[in-house]
Formats: C-alpha cells, structure tokens, sequence
C-alpha cells in the first residue's frame, strides 16, 4: 500500500513538473487584466511636485499601462481625512476623480497597503478592514498586498494571513489581488506562501538585482527556479490556487545602499522577463526615485508593441487557443481562446484515451477573446486535452485535473 502511494505521488509530481516546464502556469497570465508594462509610485502626492496631469505625462510617454499606488500602510488608511494622498486627492475632486483620471489616460489604477500581520499605528482598524476601505473607492482596479519581513517570523502569520485575503475575497472575489513580496523563496521558507497566493490573482516578486547586488539575468534566473521548485510542492500538497502568473517588479533606481541601477539593466529585465520567462507584465519600484534618463529611455523602448496594442484594444489579430487557468484544477478551469474574425468554433475536451467527454463550444462565435469554462466535477483526476477548431485554424493543448 505505502509503495502504491509512492508511485502515484511521484506520478503526481512529475506531471505537475511536466506542466510548469512547458510553461502551462506561467500561461496563466493570459486571463490577467494588467499585462507589459507598470509602475510603482510610494507617495502619488510629490510625484512631479504633485501635478497629477505631470504625472500621467510621464507614464504615458513610457507607454506604462497600469500604476500601483500607496493608499495604506497596516491600520492607517491614506485615503482619510488628515493624510497626505487624501488631502491632495481632494484638490482633484477626491481620490475616485484622480482613478477616473488615469483611467481616462488608458492606465489602470491599483492601491498597496504595506501589511504587517498586527495593526501597526493604533488607527482602529484592522488590515482587512483598511484593504476593503481601499477597494470600496471608486473605479479602483485591485489591491496589491506588500507583505515581508514581518510575517517571516510572526507566530500567527499562517492563521493571519489566510484571514486577511479571505476577508478580502468575501467582499471583492474578482477583483485584482497581487502579492509583492520576496523573490526568494528557498531564503524566506517560514513566509505563508500558500496562504497569499492561495487569494492573488498574480505573484509579482520583487526581483532587485542591484540592491543585492547581482544582475538581471541572475536574479531572474534565481527567482524563476524558486517558483518552478516550490509552486509543484506546494499544489501537490493540495493547494493548486498557490499556481499563480509571475509578474515580477525590476529595480529601477540606488535604494541608498549596494549598488545603483546601471545603463542597459532595464533593457535587459524587461527582455528577458518577455521574450525569455514569457511573463506577462513586469514593473518598477519606484517612480518618485527615478533620476536617471537611461532608465525612462530604457523602459519606453521595452516590451513589444503587439502586446501593449492587445490590452489596450482587446482586438486579436491572430487565432490562438490559451492555456487553461488554473492547472493543474479541482473541480474546474477557465479555457480562453482568441478570433480574429467570426468564425464556427467547436471546442470540445478529450481523455487521456481521446474519448470526448465534453463539448464547450459548438456554433457561430464573434471576433474577439473568450472565455468558457469547463466543470470536471463528474471526472476523475488526470490529463486531459481540449481541441479548439475555429475555420482554418486548428489547436489543442492538454490540462490537468488533480483531485
């Protein structure tokens, strides 16, 4: 019996490392609403002195499409009366005015809240509370969760931080939810992982070479090999929503101490994140501290206009059939697939022994992306395929269910 176990366990986990390495999670990021290129900005309210039209100049020149921004820190809600992004979001009209702002400008607006496990300025509230106050505003996006060194060590950081994504999702399920955190899993083994990414929506590791110091390529190369060692344990243990898309935030200016961001090291984040990793997205910490123009130049020029062109328009150019998100999945998977033009779709799913089992699409479709989902909960754990036939286009990739 235990070397039955053994064998299918092994079995388990060579599937699930077959599927990361042929990118199937880090495909994942085809359902995400943030995609190219983004920033970080700590304090929107000095950002060129405060001018907020400055602002969305720069971003705009760069070609950034999204922004994260400061809105809390633990218990102290930023966006209330007596603090600076409130006092400043009101000669605007209010913070909802400032977010239709950007949003008219094409940029997507996220809020972070720097999480420290316990209330941290005596202001009240808990966390939880001040990230559903931050994604109660308006026209906000999502939530990016900036959690560290804290809860390395906190005792209860397991119980506290499942409670705080799970308040979280109660009030906003589909809402953007992003972790920042660490970039090297294998350094931070008592952080609960599972526990944030179970709610994200995204994992964006802050990859900072130069503060290490190291480069790129290196620290890149380090974080992609922690998530591709850690993420099978971790849904083999049963937490397949731990998968999560990689979008990971580049060093963008000296953080006063190591080493400072050199010439080409922007380049060569963003083009190794895209064409190498496949990431969907990158972005950089932190605007306000950017002097140096080669790292503007750099960060214009990068990431490929086809991909900025398909989040702005949502207009496929090309036939393609996405990977499936999540997978592996229990008990069912979103499959999103891409026309150029209308055409008759059949989408059906087949076991392992090509038997059809389902069929998800089957009749006319408009041009456009879609989405449908597929509910295996009458199936049995394993691999199965999906075969999309869409006019002259032809395409099939395989999923995994893991019960």
């Amino acid at each position: 019996m235990n070397r039955l176990w053994t064998h299918k366990n092994r079995m388990r986990r060579w599937i699930l490392a077959l599927i990361l390495s042929s990118t199937g999670l880090l495909r994942a990021q085809d359902t995400l609403s943030i995609q190219a290129k983004g920033i970080w900005i700590w304090e929107l309210w000095t950002a060129n002195s405060g001018n907020l039209s400055a602002v969305i100049d720069q971003l705009k020149s760069v070609g950034v499409g999204w922004v994260i921004i400061k809105m809390a820190d633990s218990d102290s809600y930023y966006n209330s009366s007596g603090h600076s992004l409130y006092n400043w979001a009101v000669g605007y009209g209010g913070m909802d005015s400032v977010i239709s702002t950007f949003h008219q400008n094409g940029i997507k607006v996220i809020g972070y809240q720097y999480i420290y496990g316990i209330p941290h300025w005596g202001d009240g509230f808990s966390e939880s509370q001040v990230a559903n106050m931050m994604l109660s505003v308006k026209g906000l996006d999502g939530l990016a969760i900036d959690a560290e060194i804290e809860f390395d060590t906190l005792a209860t950081r397991v119980a506290t931080a499942r409670a705080y994504v799970d308040s979280i999702r109660a009030h906003y399920p589909a809402t953007i939810v992003a972790l920042a955190s660490w970039a090297r899993v294998a350094s931070h083994s008592t952080f609960p992982w599972v526990q944030f990414l179970d709610g994200s929506t995204v994992n964006m590791p802050q990859t900072y070479w130069a503060a290490r110091p190291t480069t790129p390529s290196t620290e890149l190369t380090r974080m992609s090999s922690d998530f591709a060692t850690y993420t099978p344990m971790w849904v083999s243990g049963g937490d397949s929503a731990a998968a999560k898309p990689i979008m990971p935030i580049g060093q963008a200016e000296y953080f006063g101490y190591s080493n400072d961001v050199a010439q080409g090291d922007i380049a060569s984040f963003c083009s190794l994140s895209q064409s190498t990793y496949k990431y969907p997205g990158v972005s950089l910490w932190e605007y306000t501290e950017i002097t140096h123009s080669y790292v503007w130049d750099e960060y214009t020029a990068a990431w490929t206009a086809a991909a900025s062109v398909l989040v702005q328009s949502g207009l496929p150019e090309t036939f393609d059939l996405r990977q499936n998100y999540p997978n592996p999945f229990n008990p069912s998977t979103v499959i999103s697939y891409e026309l150029p033009v209308s055409s008759e779709v059949t989408l059906r799913v087949y076991d392992l022994l090509g038997r059809e089992v389902a069929t998800l699409v089957d009749g006319k479709v408009d041009a456009g992306i879609h989405a449908v989902t597929f509910d295996a909960t009458r199936f049995g754990s394993g691999i199965y395929f999906y075969r999309i036939t869409a006019g002259p286009f032809v395409d099939s990739r395989k999923m995994v269910l893991l019960r």
